[in-house]
């Protein structure tokens, strides 16, 4: 997971390092046209097309994003688990 280079990434590498990621880590990618779409902003901007400072995709800050909101801030991976138990805690507070 380096920085991206629009000159060398393509959208479909994009996708497959999102893939494997979310095949790692058990979260779970959004929908297919969704994620190509997000893919394709990657390779034309360069960079997380959702957070300008992120310079790739998965970014590092992927697992302080679950933690705190049960996805990434694209919303592009999103772990379950962790947004079950978001919601649950926010049920209980009201």
């Amino acid at each position: 997971m380096g920085i991206m280079d629009k000159r060398t990434r393509t959208a479909v590498e994009v996708i497959a390092e999102l893939s494997q990621f979310a095949q790692e880590t058990g979260y779970v990618l959004a929908q297919a046209d969704c994620l190509r779409a997000h893919a394709e902003k990657c390779v034309d901007l360069g960079h997380c097309p959702c957070v300008d400072s992120r310079a790739s995709c998965p970014c590092e800050e992927v697992q302080g994003d679950m933690e705190r909101l049960g996805r990434c801030e694209c919303g592009i991976l999103i772990d379950p688990v962790r947004l079950s138990s978001l919601k649950g805690q926010r049920s209980s507070q009201e």
